[in-house]
């Protein structure tokens, strides 16, 4: 039996968590293991209902006994995480800042949105 196993996200998701059915698949068929290591390293996003399942699975996880420890998170991961925690919490919504960005060109316009 497992004891621990350690998931690299990265092996799975290029640089993004992007849906509640992403974050599902990374927990489908873990069994007989007593801790869980999530690898966040190159996620450099998550969006806010893969970080509310992600948050759901962890809890679930945590109530059957096994633990999870999620490293290697980058602040915009763990920003929308700690958010979404928040939000859980109280039935108030958040708001979120949004920056605005303006371009003078088409060009560039294509260019920042192609460097994602």
């Amino acid at each position: 039996m497992e004891r621990v196993r350690k998931i690299a996200l990265s092996k799975i998701f290029d640089k993004q968590v992007s849906s509640r059915s992403a974050v599902d698949s990374v927990f489908s068929g873990i069994s007989g293991v007593h801790h869980i290591v999530l690898d966040f390293s190159s996620i450099e996003f998550i969006s806010r209902s893969a970080a509310h399942q992600l948050i759901c699975a962890v809890d679930q996880l945590q109530n059957s006994r096994i633990t999870v420890e999620m490293i290697s998170l980058f602040p915009d991961v763990i920003q929308m995480i700690n958010k979404v925690r928040q939000s859980i919490k109280s039935p108030k919504k958040l708001a979120t800042h949004v920056e605005f960005v303006s371009f003078s060109s088409e060009k560039e316009m294509e260019d920042f949105v192609l460097s994602f």
